[in-house]
């Protein structure tokens, strides 16, 4: 205990110059993990010249355990540096550029965990990455993103990454996937990312199958691919997006849980956006991307209903699934004319689905089958979406309402009955009487039901009595649960609450 004298002693306090050197032995004190942390929210040149503040900061720069580099990154730092070309930031000197990475990997006193690219990948120097990417994967790369903007010259991801066994996270965009028939590696990956990817469908199948410690898998776009055949025995979540017609079989997979596909169809669009695009390049887009005659050819003869059907009957143990459907899928599933089942066989029901969301284009009738075939299976369901976009309408695509007792014939569910607590619609552009008659039912039969949100963009924006004419007639309806609370709104944006669902 201080005496008396000691406790009465005047505090100093440290002048101007003693300050600035706490302050300064203070950071100086930070473990290197914490400096690193703080160097990688910085851009490329500014970490790097972080080197000269101080001896305890000049080796930092070296030894960080991830790089992030972009086309600026090495860019001169001047005003006319930053040109775009297509929208993207560009590389303005490649030889310059080249040299200046190659130095920065030079100096390199540590391995590199986290390796992250997004730059524009040309042909000439294809050769420097990939013995870039050869040294990251001796030296024990964790993490691999390799973002090409350069998408008329897909980049061949090297052999040396399907013989690693240290990467636990792969994301590549706008490259080309070559398998070897004999894997060595990938057994440590966790997460799988392809974006805009060209690979065969015997090749992703080959590379899904090797990676066995894989928990998620995210395809989106990918061209060539027409069957994906997915065994994944730690798989936990799957997101897969394709513009053309494509069937999902999976064979194995005990823990997956979550499952969002969207069947984004859109030939004339993806058609018509390379033919303008070769257009403004004289023809040079690269015969691995996207070709009309490919999607045209997919599109002739294929029986979506049947593929869509095998998918859901694969569905068992999944607790949350998304299906997204666009105008393109439903005219083919339309056009087809084959009867979709009331319910999955018993044997196939979505026992575990907790959360279910839909979203398609207005009235299709063979989408309001869906909608009564997933909630017949699915005994347990407690949350559902549906989204719906009539902003398109159109009287050829779109059939009359539905007669108003087709709920009533269709739906039997017991998750409606016993389960169901939330119900959110969210309705983009022209409303409709029609857009009511799945609330209504679902108010006069779901004993659980808690709250019901009806979120809606378009015609109805700026006009509240017909919001609030709306909502008087929902609760006009004789509602099987009192606890019921109706919110009606409009929003910006039906995506934003998509995915906080």
């Amino acid at each position: 205990m201080a005496s008396e004298s000691e406790q009465n002693r005047p505090v100093k306090k440290p002048n101007h110059g003693e300050e600035e050197q706490l302050e300064e032995d203070f950071i100086s004190c930070l473990p290197d993990t914490i400096l690193h942390i703080i160097l990688s929210k910085l851009e490329m040149r500014d970490a790097a010249v972080t080197t000269a503040v101080s001896k305890r900061w000049a080796p930092l720069f070296n030894t960080l355990p991830s790089l992030k580099i972009d086309a600026d990154s090495f860019n001169p730092r001047d005003p006319n540096s930053h040109l775009e070309e297509h929208g993207e930031p560009y590389v303005k000197n490649p030889d310059k550029w080249i040299d200046a990475f190659y130095s920065v990997l030079d100096a390199r006193k540590a391995s590199v965990k986290k390796f992250d690219i997004d730059v524009e990948i040309l042909d000439w120097y294809h050769e420097y990455f990939d013995e870039v990417i050869r040294e990251l994967c001796d030296n024990g790369v964790e993490e691999l993103l390799i973002y090409n903007t350069e998408i008329r010259e897909l980049y061949r991801i090297p052999s040396p990454v399907f013989s690693c066994n240290t990467v636990v996270k792969l994301d590549f965009s706008h490259c080309r996937l070559v398998v070897p028939s004999k894997l060595t590696g990938l057994r440590s990956v966790k997460s799988l990312k392809l974006y805009c990817v060209t690979v065969a469908d015997i090749d992703l199948r080959r590379m899904i199958s090797r990676c066995k410690a894989m928990e998620k898998l995210v395809i989106t776009e990918c061209n060539k691919v027409e069957d994906i055949v997915i065994r994944g025995p730690s798989l936990v979540k799957l997101e897969i997006s394709s513009y053309r017609p494509f069937a999902i079989s999976l064979k194995s997979v005990p823990r997956l849980t979550f499952v969002k596909v969207s069947f984004s169809y859109d030939y004339e669009f993806w058609r018509d956006c390379y033919a303008s695009f070769e257009e403004r390049n004289a023809g040079h887009l690269s015969d691995e991307c996207f070709s009309p005659s490919d999607s045209e050819k997919s599109f002739e003869g294929a029986n979506e209903a049947t593929k869509l059907m095998a998918f859901l009957n694969r569905l068992r143990i999944v607790k949350d699934l998304r299906l997204d459907f666009s105008d393109e899928c439903c005219l083919m599933l339309s056009k087809e004319g084959i009867a979709l089942p009331p319910k999955l066989s018993p044997k196939c029901y979505l026992v575990e689905l907790k959360k279910l969301c839909l979203s398609w284009p207005s009235n299709y009738h063979t989408f309001n089958t869906i909608v009564s075939c997933l909630l017949n299976s699915s005994p347990h369901l407690m949350e559902v979406m549906i989204c719906v976009n009539t902003s398109t309408y159109d009287h050829e695509y779109h059939p009359v309402a539905l007669e108003l007792d087709f709920w009533d014939k269709q739906l039997p569910a017991e998750c409606v009955k016993h389960h169901v607590t939330a119900a959110t619609f969210l309705l983009d552009g022209y409303i409709s009487e029609y857009c009511f008659g799945f609330p209504k039912f679902l108010l006069l039969n779901a004993r659980t039901l808690k709250n019901m949100n009806i979120f809606y963009t378009g015609n109805l924006k700026g006009k509240p009595e017909t919001a609030e004419k709306i909502k008087n007639q929902l609760l006009g309806v004789q509602m099987a649960s009192s606890d019921s609370e109706i919110t009606i709104k409009p929003i910006l944006s039906k995506y934003r609450y998509i995915e906080d669902f």
